[in-house]
């Protein structure tokens, strides 16, 4: 990875969370509703620079394990993506 933890969270946290529905701008959720202490991989394999790596931490500063708050919406809104999503996985 080239970023470092907070340009990774950052990159992350400017597309919505497909698995946990969290919106862009704040990190992923637990199911009982505190932050997650990763980000979910459907989430952080959007960013190109991380496609390679098994996870991403979410920094200590965003709270992990403490009840989820929204976070402040992103500056930039991403450009659609023009290639087709990556499978991981597979299915019979």
């Amino acid at each position: 990875m080239d970023l470092t933890p907070d340009q990774a969270a950052n990159a992350v946290e400017r597309n919505d969370c497909p698995k946990c529905e969290v919106p862009a701008g704040s990190t992923c959720r637990t199911r009982g509703g505190k932050t997650a202490t990763k980000y979910h991989t459907p989430r952080f394999v959007l960013i190109a620079a991380l496609r390679e790596e098994l996870e991403v931490l979410v920094p200590t500063d965003r709270s992990p394990d403490h009840p989820w708050k929204q976070g402040p919406a992103p500056t930039v809104v991403p450009a659609q993506r023009d290639a087709k999503p990556i499978r991981i996985g597979h299915a019979r």
